[in-house]
């Protein structure tokens, strides 16, 4: 008897307070990715974000080309998940996504290491290779286990508590990433040593997500694929799905949320450390006076996804893509045309790109879960995955040649541009869903 209860509850899934597991997730799978959501984003963005000081106090890169030489390693950045996104998700339907996730974190420990090590030569672009193939995995896989987790009844609440950490994981360690090359000059240390320390130290933090991740997660993916499969077999699963217009426009929302969430890590700090020496500031100095802002819009961004987990699943995913790109369009505009970064109108501006930066994420990640398949889903995470990198490519080498030769905001008015065009892409593909201009099929 117990037996049988016990299987019927494995079947129905486990509940949480107001999450609904699928059914094979148990309760300690589900708290290890709330843990790993916390560091997964921020230990990702931390590579665009110590890179003004790198810049500036280890290699002294002139500030003329400093928008282009960070483009440069963006598109490097982007190689590994260009050639292996495809190939990650559709391994992690077969090995699972715990193992792929914990590589990540060791990976990008090792890229955190070696990082300071590096010159303005084409060891500074090897380094950015070996961190990107760690953020490869670590992204793909976020993105697969919030889609595996859930009941469908859940998925927008899973995703939204995930990005409520996702963004108090970014607050959290940017502001003290921010903060650490200032605290160890303070300490008697040289600017090159203190630039080094505060890497190293970042090389640790990976360490507890990867022990969380291979301790915590589930050893096998709903609906996860059988070793005598072969790989592209699955991948073959992602293009296929493409054939789903709402699949399409969650490929394209990809592009545009990766692209948003890598012009903050990228070039936020490196605009303000700009801005900062044109008055006078030291990079140390510009760092800790902008790292409020990017703390707001952070926060901002984390307890909007807390307000959207309230209505998220009662709402059409599609609608709701349409709606959160029409908000990160304004965000993103208004927060580019910003004259005087460390003026007090920039937090009003920093507030509103925290929910136009969460919006679009919620939104792409909600419709990529509900709409891929249980079976093969890691492939269709893969070309997701891989639709963000082109996103990353994009903005990285239009809005880096922008940042030099128009005004050092300009990503960000490109990003907002992108995001207006994905609202009208939702818009239609939601028109089409209700018979407005001709069903899709």
């Amino acid at each position: 008897m117990e037996t049988t209860v016990a299987r019927d509850r494995a079947e129905q899934g486990t509940k949480v307070g107001i999450w609904e597991l699928a059914p094979g997730i148990e309760r300690s799978n589900f708290y290890a990715l709330l843990g790993t959501a916390f560091f997964s984003i921020g230990l990702l963005t931390l590579v665009g974000n110590l890179r003004p000081y790198l810049f500036n106090s280890m290699l002294d890169i002139p500030d003329d080309i400093q928008g282009r030489v960070s483009a440069s390693m963006d598109v490097v950045s982007e190689i590994p998940a260009l050639l292996l996104s495809g190939l990650i998700g559709a391994a992690s339907d077969r090995l699972g996504r715990r193992i792929i996730y914990g590589m990540g974190f060791a990976i990008l420990a090792i890229g955190y290491a070696l990082f300071p090590f590096a010159s303005f030569d084409w060891t500074l672009y090897a380094m950015i290779f070996i961190t990107a193939c760690g953020a490869s995995l670590i992204a793909a896989m976020l993105s697969a286990v919030i889609a595996d987790y859930p009941q469908e009844t859940s998925r927008g609440k899973l995703v939204g508590i995930c990005f409520f950490l996702n963004g108090l994981g970014v607050a959290s360690l940017v502001g003290l990433a921010s903060q650490l090359p200032k605290i160890f000059l303070a300490q008697g240390m040289t600017p090159l040593e203190a630039g080094r320390a505060a890497y190293w130290s970042v090389a640790v933090l990976c360490l507890i997500p990867m022990m969380i991740v291979l301790r915590g997660l589930a050893r096998r993916a709903p609906g996860q694929l059988e070793q005598r499969e072969p790989l592209l077999a699955t991948l073959r699963v992602g293009i296929a799905a493409a054939r789903d217009l709402r699949v399409r426009l969650a490929y394209a929302s990809a592009t545009v949320s990766r692209a948003s969430l890598s012009i903050i890590s990228a070039f936020f700090f490196l605009w303000m450390v700009q801005a900062g020496k044109e008055q006078g500031m030291s990079p140390a100095e510009a760092m800790q006076h902008s790292g409020g802002i990017f703390v707001v819009i952070q926060i901002t961004a984390t307890f909007w996804a807390v307000t959207v987990i309230s209505f998220i699943d009662r709402l059409d995913r599609v609608l709701f893509m349409a709606v959160a790109s029409a908000l990160a369009c304004f965000g993103y505009v208004w927060f580019g045309f910003q004259d005087d970064p460390f003026q007090p109108a920039m937090y009003v501006a920093a507030v509103f790109l925290g929910v136009g930066e969460m919006s679009g994420i919620l939104a792409s990640q909600a419709l990529v879960g509900q709409v891929a398949p249980v079976r093969g889903r890691g492939a269709v995470i893969g070309v997701f995955t891989l639709c963000g990198s082109l996103g990353i490519f994009l903005a990285a080498s239009v809005g880096g040649t922008l940042f030099d030769i128009w005004r050092p905001s300009a990503p960000y008015i490109l990003t907002g541009c992108l995001s207006g065009l994905l609202c009208l892409m939702a818009a239609y593909v939601w028109g089409r869903g209700h018979g407005y201009w001709g069903r899709h099929h």
